[in-house]
């Protein structure tokens, strides 16, 4: 019987690789072989290496089949293959993928670790900064292949999950040292704050005792001023700094002024920046937990750092401030400018005082706390714990449950009961012994890895939670799943809807729309272009740039809003920081809100205007033509450049000869090689339309040799010096279509291109949720789904709900 299996086996291999060497290779070796082979990589693809299908050859043999079957390749200038024998190579790859898709899995990465260790402890301590960097797939960080377990990675994991145990309790008493301290109504906070120090603690404080609590003042972004308080950790430095504050504005007699957000520092991490809106009668409760095993002590202990940052200056109605602008130099917004650091000197009573200070009205803090487990919200009746073995299978139950997120069989329960019960027999106590099993549960694969969806209804539940919320499934889809409803086309529908108004979907279009448009790139800060010059673009200038994006795509997908607009439309997001950035009016804030633009503003809507992008695109200079436009061919057109060839030299504007030279006349230069201009003539006259934008992602229609830095009252300004020509925008679109400026390169995208963007959109959303590049199938899908919505402008939503209810999402994949 053993060797009929075998020579059935071996008939099996025996045929795939008939069919590979009858089919397959022969036309890959005639036709492909010579540019894309040992002795020449065309585009850095070999394929002459390929053999019988393998899942990791998957995305080159998914380009074979998109060039051949696209009639890209061969070139026309090439002998062409048969018809009949490119028709069977693009079957046997269809097939092949088909195989290969079945049972897919892949690995949570360190965000959706870190969101899956706070949803099962209740505690909301950053766990991913713990943990090493996760490997990308075409940028994004949930693609399977670059989720890789190595030795150190799983040692790393190892340990932030004990440490995740260990901060949990079930029939301890709790064991941290408490401090607690009200500031309402008090005569004097310091005082009582002093007692801190009876107890090893330290509070030093930066702030006006008041009935309403202690003011703390606010301070302008780059400050180190603030209230501190220390405490000392366990003598082993481990475990959890639990911090629970009840704070609120405070305005006085002059109204109207922006709101604070509260900064909150320990060991030097920053841990969370919340906005301060509540009124002193509805005090906001504020918790963080915090590791400290890997926090710096300072002589103190473990330092925090409370600071109130608003941006600087303001401007206060009525309120008349000393100029202490240079000399000959005027101040933006003269008088009734705010500065938190100068007007401090006046000694004005706090209410007299135009600052928005936080009212910290009461102050907890716990060393070397431990959460009791289950958390209350989630009102899990696992009866009355006490120390025996029937509490315990009762507890490991729910947390199994909870942690491989579908229903746990008695069999499967068996493993880690045994375990708590030889921890038990070794001596261990009830709590100690159960988080021993509890961390196993977590090094086991169906925590740690995310089942395909074809797997059940539970699979299905995870990985649109995943996506959308970057955390496991709450309450209402996990009930779906349990009632095998997840496979409807209008209930996925509903709860794409659902997630993606809740605030929690920040979690998907963050990552998201940072790692498709490479917004890791670092937003200018210092060039070396510009003789190493510091360039600040002013207070929350930085921060602002980034998030008008984000909210931008969010806005968009709440809303439903034409994926055109991606592109062009007439409104952006923006606060007080963008609005003076823009040159638009004031804006009361720094919250972002939708307004609609000028018909006069040349930028108009959409990302590609945005200046956190063109900021970005610029790290390497302002007229990084060349750049610009290989970022646009890859992320907004969908047709990525190839490598550049590793012996060509690049091409630097601002180096030697180069330097002010009209930037058309370097490209006409380096497109003679051979070699650059194949890539180049695509991409380089694209990039063109974007040079109406400087470094700081500003309009303009003079560009300079160089630019002069000048600082007013803490605003920064570049005026241009030197040698000055008109911007020069003229170009042309991949297929030839040409433009003369930024407005009509837009015009001809909304009008041509449309495709193209939601084509690669639906291919990076579907990397993004299934951890898969699409194979021929998923992109035999994907234009199907956009045969579906081309005529209703491809919404934006509605094109995630598409590509949620693809086999890709929901099959094997």
């Amino acid at each position: 019987m053993r060797g009929l299996i075998f020579i059935l086996l071996t008939g099996i291999w025996t045929a795939q690789a008939a069919s590979f060497t009858r089919d397959v290779q022969p036309l890959l070796k005639q036709h492909c072989v010579k540019c894309h082979g040992a002795e020449k990589q065309q585009g850095r693809i070999r394929l002459d290496r390929l053999g019988e299908f393998k899942a990791s050859d998957g995305h080159l043999w998914t380009l074979v089949h998109e060039v051949l079957s696209a009639g890209e390749m061969p070139p026309e200038d090439a002998a062409q293959p048969e018809a009949g024998a490119v028709k069977r190579l693009l079957g046997w790859i269809e097939t092949e993928q088909t195989k290969a898709r079945v049972g897919h899995t892949r690995r949570l990465n360190r965000r959706e670790l870190s969101a899956a260790l706070q949803d099962l402890t209740g505690l909301s301590v950053d766990y991913a900064y713990m943990l090493p960097a996760d490997g990308k797939v075409d940028g994004f960080d949930t693609g399977a292949a670059g989720l890789q377990d190595a030795a150190d990675s799983v040692a790393r994991v190892m340990e932030v999950t004990r440490r995740a145990v260990e901060g949990i309790r079930f029939l301890e008493p709790a064991r941290g040292t408490n401090w607690v301290s009200d500031l309402r109504n008090i005569k004097d906070p310091r005082r009582t704050l002093d007692d801190w120090k009876k107890t090893g603690g330290y509070f030093k404080a930066r702030g006006v005792n008041h009935e309403v609590g202690l003011l703390l003042e606010p301070q302008w972004l780059g400050s180190r001023n603030g209230s501190t308080f220390a405490l000392w950790p366990p003598r082993d430095k481990t475990g959890v700094l639990r911090i629970r504050m009840l704070v609120s504005t405070y305005e006085g007699n002059v109204k109207d002024l922006p709101h604070a957000h509260l900064w909150v520092n320990a060991g030097r991490r920053l841990i969370g920046t919340t906005e301060i809106v509540a009124a002193p009668g509805k005090p906001q409760e504020l918790v963080y937990h915090v590791q400290v095993d890997d926090l710096p002590l300072s002589k103190r202990g473990l330092e925090v750092k409370l600071q109130p940052m608003v941006e600087m200056p303001y401007a206060v109605k009525g309120f008349a401030n000393e100029d202490r602008s240079p000399k000959d130099k005027k101040i933006p917004g003269g008088t009734g400018l705010y500065r938190p650091l100068w007007d401090r000197k006046k000694r004005l009573p706090p209410e007299e005082l135009p600052a928005p200070h936080v009212a910290l009205q009461a102050i907890e803090a716990e060393m070397d706390y431990v959460a009791l487990w289950p958390p209350t919200e989630w009102k899990a009746d696992v009866g009355e714990i006490a120390d025996n073995d029937s509490s315990a299978e009762r507890l490991l139950a729910l947390w199994m449950e909870r942690a491989w997120r579908r229903p746990v069989s008695s069999s499967e329960r068996k493993p880690f009961l045994e375990l708590y019960k030889k921890v038990r027999r070794q001596g261990a106590g009830f709590d100690d012994a159960l988080r021993s099993a509890f961390h196993s549960v977590l090094m086991s694969a169906p925590f740690r890895y995310l089942e395909p969806a074809s797997a059940s209804q539970y699979a299905v539940a995870s990985r649109l939670s995943f996506m959308l919320t970057g955390a496991p499934p709450d309450a209402e889809l996990r009930q779906l799943a349990r009632a095998r409803k997840l496979r409807e086309a209008n209930v996925l529908d509903a709860q794409v809807d659902r997630l993606l108004r809740d605030p929690r979907s920040d979690a998907f279009v963050r990552p998201f729309v940072e790692q498709w448009l490479v917004m890791g790139q670092p937003i200018t800060l210092a060039m070396k272009t510009l003789q190493h010059q510091d360039f600040r673009f002013g207070r929350f200038l930085k921060e602002s740039m980034h998030q008008e994006t984000i909210a931008y795509v969010t806005q968009m997908l709440r809303d439903n809003r034409p994926a055109r607009e991606l592109i062009q439309s007439d409104w952006t997001m923006m606060n007080n920081t963008l609005a003076r950035h823009y040159g638009y009016p004031e804006l009361e804030g720094r919250a972002l809100r939708k307004v609609k633009l000028r018909r006069d503003d040349p930028r108009g809507g959409g990302v590609l205007g945005h200046a956190g992008i063109q900021s970005m695109l610029t790290w390497m200079g302002d007229n990084w033509v060349i750049y610009r436009g290989a970022w646009a061919l890859r992320h907004i057109f969908d047709d990525p450049p190839p490598p550049p060839p590793l012996e060509v030299p690049e091409l630097d504007p601002n180096e030697g000869e180069n330097r002010g030279k009209p930037f058309r006349e370097l490209l006409k230069q380096h497109q003679e090689d051979a070699r650059c201009s194949v890539c180049h003539e695509k991409m380089d006259p694209l990039g063109f339309a974007f040079q109406n934008f400087d470094l700081s992602g500003r309009w303009r229609d003079v560009e300079f040799e160089k630019y002069n830095r000048e600082e007013i009252d803490g605003k920064i300004a570049w005026n241009g010096a030197g040698k000055s020509r008109p911007v020069d925008a003229v170009g042309q679109m991949p297929r030839g279509e040409k433009f003369t400026n930024y407005s009509e390169f837009k015009q001809l995208f909304v009008k041509h291109y449309q495709d193209d963007l939601v084509r690669g959109l639906l291919k990076n959303l579907t990397l993004y949720g299934t951890g898969r590049k699409p194979d021929v199938a998923a992109l035999a899908e994907i234009r199907a789904i956009q045969d579906q919505l081309r005529g209703k402008g491809y919404p934006l939503r509605d094109v995630v709900k598409a590509m949620v209810r693809s086999e890709a999402f929901l099959g094997g994949n």
